[in-house]
């Protein structure tokens, strides 16, 4: 369903080559749809000192095996992960792989420093921030939390020249152009706000940073220069946080006659007339918002701090505009049960959206509802990591006492379909095929509802 540029290793890359002298090399596993005998092959060509990997929680099981194997091939290579499975559990990862470091949260800092003192001889990891290692007797210890970087603009812009750039293109949900080519971009890191399920504050502890608007706009002109990239997927925990910034940004591209086409995540709660309207003239094509549910009762269990009204008012605001909408809803969080997803259900058939994703929550490593799901025991201990994946084939890890697993993934292959195979919505979908590119995208959207749309052994009635 599309891959996207792994934006972490590539600020880590351009973080440590603009500080040392080194040859770095990235292997996206993913995109080049790697076996293990292959990814074996490529360590063994490149002969790396050092091994960085990064992921989140369903993946683990492959990284287990890719430290192994690169154990293997050289017993002195130092591999180290990052990212947010590990940065929630970093003495458990320790444990269960064949890493010698695990870097805590934003990573470029503590792995240039890393790096530096490996390549001196002079590494006394007790001394780094943001690490956590075994040291010679075995033991596990877990340095101080590094500090965030103040400012985002003394980063070096990612190193997307270390990537095959044809291999990365958006997901039919997220795709917004003709191009061919898309690339994500972050403005900012952090959330302020306090999901349950949310990873954010996982990487960046609530604290929110904004790289300026000049200093994005020149990352924004490099990608269309150097590597002919003119579709942009903001990453943002949430783009519109800050309306005074976004009409900033949004002059900014129109003064300068950027042809570039984005798409954003949004807060029902942030959003206006006046800032979709910019955002609409400076090339914005699509925005997505989490709204979860169509219980107000669950939405506040969430902490989303938002009511269901709010909800329909952004869609709307957005529609009007002639922009698409994207909304994704979760099923089993906090306070689930059959009436609640049926209210859920009932209200993104109800809102004029171009594109729904219903997923089964999943309570990550680290978040509040992974806490709070350990203390009420509804996490079996036998649970492996990749179960976590919010969609997927596998029971659901998070059960609780009003809905089976089972019913659990009946009722979400039933949104599904109820939303998609609705005859007004389809005939919504043929009006917007105007080219080869938006047929080409319809029909990648219909094989991948089709893997999902598997039909429930439980009777609809």
């Amino acid at each position: 369903a599309g891959h996207t540029i792994p934006l972490n290793l590539a600020y880590i890359a351009s973080y440590t080559k603009n500080k040392i002298d080194c040859d770095i090399k990235i292997l996206d596993c993913e995109a080049d749809g790697l076996e293990y005998k292959k990814i074996e092959n490529h360590i063994q060509k490149y002969s790396p000192t050092i091994i960085g990997i990064t992921t989140l929680t369903p993946p683990m099981k492959h990284v287990v095996k890719i430290t192994e194997i690169s154990k293997k091939i050289n017993p002195n290579c130092k591999v180290v992960l990052g990212g947010i499975h590990p940065t929630a559990l970093p003495k458990k990862t320790l444990k269960e792989t064949k890493a010698d470091f695990i870097i805590l949260g934003e990573g470029e800092i503590t792995f240039f420093e890393l790096i530096k003192n490996l390549s001196e001889n002079n590494l006394i990891p007790e001394k780094i921030d943001g690490l956590c290692f075994k040291n010679k007797q075995g033991k596990i210890i877990k340095n101080k939390n590094r500090k965030p970087i103040e400012s985002l603009d003394d980063i070096p812009f990612p190193a997307r020249n270390l990537f095959d750039l044809d291999k990365y293109y958006s997901a039919p949900t997220k795709r917004v152009s003709n191009e061919k080519i898309a690339t994500p971009i972050l403005t900012s890191r952090g959330c302020a706000f306090r999901c349950v399920h949310c990873v954010s504050e996982i990487l960046w502890h609530r604290k929110l940073r904004f790289r300026s608007v000049k200093n994005v706009i020149s990352e924004i002109e490099q990608c269309i220069n150097k590597h002919g990239i003119r579709e942009f997927n903001i990453l943002d925990d949430t783009f519109t946080l800050n309306k005074k910034r976004v009409l900033e940004f949004c002059k900014s591209i129109i003064d300068k006659n950027l042809r570039v086409y984005w798409i954003c995540f949004s807060r029902v709660n942030t959003i206006d007339e006046e800032m979709v309207e910019a955002m609409k003239n400076a090339g914005c094509k699509k925005i997505s918002f989490g709204l979860e549910t169509g219980s107000q009762k669950v939405l506040d269990l969430m902490q989303k701090d938002a009511i269901l009204k709010m909800g329909r008012k952004a869609v709307d605001i957005v529609r009007k505009s002639g922009l698409q909408v994207h909304a994704s809803f979760m099923f089993g969080n906090l306070g689930e049960t059959e009436e609640t997803i049926k209210e859920t259900i009932k209200f993104a058939k109800s809102l004029d959206l171009d594109n729904a994703t219903f997923f089964i929550t999943s309570p990550v490593p680290g978040t509040h509802l992974f806490k709070v799901a350990l203390e009420n025991g509804q996490i079996n201990k036998n649970t492996k990591w990749e179960e976590f994946a919010p969609l997927t084939n596998t029971k659901p890890v998070l059960v609780q006492n009003n809905l089976t697993g089972e019913e659990l993934i009946y009722w979400q292959k039933k949104a599904f379909r109820e939303f998609y195979l609705r005859p007004k919505y389809i005939w919504h979908k043929i009006k917007q095929m105007k080219s080869k590119e938006s047929i080409k995208n319809m029909l990648a959207g219909v094989k991948i509802l089709s893997r999902i749309l598997i039909k429930s052994k439980k009777n609809d009635n």
